[in-house]
């Protein structure tokens, strides 16, 4: 090896026995010692690789489990705003749903999401956590299929419960996804990838909704046009999770497309984080640690309050194009901009923030962007609902467009700034109850139509607070980074780097800002 390479070589510590057949990765990753997999895994004799392999295999992750989960949160977003779209398209009477039961029909949806988030995170904590989102996606897609076969509300509503119970798996297990396979400083950006198919799903969603209505209009059809969008998105999701469940990977240990080198090096690019990949075990003493930590409170109440709004937007969201003066075929076409921008100033706030390392400035950039459209909305609708429509639409497109940029950030904080697996699961669960009940608050506040004022103004206090809620982790994350390099110990003790440690525990875990 030249001098060169031994500049641009890392050493591992660590290298890998490796297991014989699929029977010995599985003894390799089922213990009793509630020791992380990774430190299972790997030991003391050191590895040496390149910059240019840690790319390699970087690019090989990207590659095989990017696609799936950007794929994936297109889907389950198209799957929510598929409700909306039934409601330009006749649900509503069909049904004989009333202005209340639609409302409660958004509600309802993160009613059963909130009933099975804790679940999830055990589950997913024990079972292989590919396989076990997979299965859930199969049966989401054929709950969302059996939507078309409802005849009044209650059957409505019972279908959105058992929908919101089943999708609640995605954000959740990808926030652990994202920190199995990502080191702290690839973590942003690649949430950011996968997150920002929201946005995609709103162009995907205004096509497909535009198609259905357009061809039913000409087609003479015998059934409604809104059955075939639940019967198109249910299918299609239940393939492609039935697609996931062959293909995608539960951890680096097991990947198949890796080999055993790259495995080596795709665990060691995760000593940085100080976390490793996950215990199978539950610790007691990290689920108290979670609800003792200041930081725990401050991220549920910035869940509460930044998806209020998001929770209205999703449902209400063609009845707010509408309302400028647009036809419901139009409202499905001005809706697709507004989802460019979302794609647009995530990527590019989640790019900024990993350049100059500080998340929370950028969520509170976010959040001052959305909050500059909703002031956009309510001032120029002050001359009547249908005045200045582009103006009015120009501030839509802020608003949804910055919807979900704090919200991402904060849950890519989630995974880098909780270490301890049980710590992380229960803090992520918690996180996304405070997700539910935002989501569920949110379209109970449209009831002013057709102009909404209760609901932009509800959205003016709670992203202002949301905003305080950055400000507030940003503060308490930074101190304690101070108070933490005073205590920096010299020298890392050897085959500490994968052991379960909780963030108060390991004096070398710094938190992301």
């Amino acid at each position: 090896m030249t001098a060169a390479e031994v500049s641009d070589t890392k050493m591992a510590k660590a290298t890998i026995t490796p297991p014989k057949d699929e029977s010995d990765i599985g003894d390799m990753i089922t213990y009793e010692n509630g020791e992380d997999e990774a430190l299972r895994y790997i030991h003391a004799v050191p590895v040496e690789y390149t910059e240019e392999a840690e790319r390699r295999v970087r690019r090989k992750i990207d590659f095989y489990m990017l696609p799936w989960m950007c794929g994936l949160y297109l889907l389950q977003y198209l799957d929510k705003v598929a409700l909306s779209y039934a409601s330009s398209m006749g649900i509503r009477t069909d049904t004989n749903m009333s202005a209340s039961d639609y409302s409660l029909s958004g509600s309802i949806f993160y009613i059963g999401y909130l009933v099975f988030e804790y679940p999830h995170n055990r589950l997913m904590q024990r079972l292989p956590l590919g396989k076990y989102i997979s299965t859930s996606v199969i049966i989401w897609g054929a709950i969302l299929a059996s939507s078309a076969g409802t005849h009044n509300a209650a059957g409505v509503l019972a279908v959105r419960f058992f929908l919101g119970g089943l999708e609640g798996a995605v954000t959740a297990g990808f926030v652990l996804i994202t920190a199995q396979w990502y080191p702290l400083k690839d973590q942003a950006l690649r949430s950011a990838i996968w997150f920002s198919f929201n946005g995609t799903a709103q162009i995907v969603g205004g096509v497909l909704a535009y198609g259905v209505s357009k061809g039913f209009e000409k087609g003479g059809y015998t059934f409604a046009s809104w059955k075939a969008i639940f019967l198109v998105t249910g299918l299609i999701t239940s393939v492609y999770g039935m697609f996931m469940l062959y293909f995608m990977a539960d951890s680096p240990i097991t990947a198949r497309w890796l080999s055993e080198k790259e495995k080596s090096i795709a665990i060691d690019r995760l000593r940085g984080n100080q976390q490793g990949i996950g215990s199978k075990v539950f610790k007691w003493d990290q689920f108290r640690e979670a609800f003792t930590d200041v930081r725990t409170y401050l991220i549920f109440f910035f869940m509460v309050t930044v998806c209020i709004p998001c929770g209205g937007i999703t449902v209400f969201f063609t009845q707010l194009i509408e309302s400028f003066g647009f036809d419901s075929q139009t409202t499905f076409l001005l809706a697709m901009p507004g989802g460019f921008v979302e794609v647009v100033s995530m990527l590019g706030l989640a790019w900024y923030a990993q350049r100059i390392n500080n998340r929370m400035y950028c969520a509170v950039v976010g959040q001052l962007f959305g909050l500059l459209g909703i002031a956009l909305m309510m001032g120029l609708s002050r001359s009547g609902t249908t005045a200045y429509p582009i103006g009015q639409l120009v501030g839509y497109y802020l608003v949804i467009g910055n919807s979900a940029n704090a919200l991402m950030l904060v849950l890519t904080m989630i995974s880098s700034n909780t270490a301890g697996h049980t710590k992380k699961t229960t803090v992520n669960a918690i996180a996304l109850i405070g997700y539910c009940l935002g989501f569920l608050i949110g379209p109970q506040t449209y009831r002013a139509a057709p102009a909404y004022l209760d609901a932009k103004w509800t959205v003016v206090v709670m992203w202002t607070m949301a905003l305080v809620a950055c400000l507030g982790l940003y503060w308490v994350n930074r101190r304690e980074n101070e108070r933490r390099d005073r205590l920096q110990l010299p020298v890392q003790p050897e085959g500490q780097e994968f052991r379960d440690l909780t963030d108060r525990e390991n004096l070398y875990f710094r938190y992301s800002l």
